[in-house]
């Protein structure tokens, strides 16, 4: 949360970026949208641990990415912090892709022995960006 709050806070009003840079963060609630859109209600958990009945998505954005929910959230910190170029901003991206990081990992390491699917998925699909990570 300390991270979301200081990638986007406003930490000067001045020497603002291009407002195209904004294209990043829509970017980031489009594939949040289509993602939810993929999903079934009650599938998400902020916690990394999966609920008991969750049931694993791999079409829509998860026919990619495992973790189209953190991507997009990175996305919109990502877009916001560009446009702000503030130090403060910058931390507090650096604090989301931590936070996201980890919880992706440990999420990753409990779905692995929740559905034995799970690790050929991660052999054909990438963490946050496909072709990159």
């Amino acid at each position: 949360m300390t991270g979301i709050l200081l990638a986007a806070w406003p930490f000067a009003t001045a020497g603002h970026g291009h407002p195209a840079l904004f294209l990043v963060s829509a970017a980031g609630f489009a594939l949040g949208a289509t993602a939810l859109a993929h999903n079934r209600p009650g599938n998400f958990n902020i916690y990394p641990e999966p609920k008991p009945d969750t049931r694993l998505i791999t079409c829509g954005p998860y026919r990619f990415i495992r973790h189209p929910m953190y991507t997009s959230l990175l996305l919109i910190m990502l877009g916001i912090t560009l446009y702000r170029r503030q130090p403060g901003n910058f931390l507090g991206l650096g604090l989301v892709v931590l936070a996201v990081s980890g919880k992706a990992v440990r999420e990753e390491a409990l779905l692995g022995r929740q559905f034995p699917a799970y690790d050929a998925y991660c052999r054909k699909t990438w963490r946050f960006i496909p072709w990159l990570f």
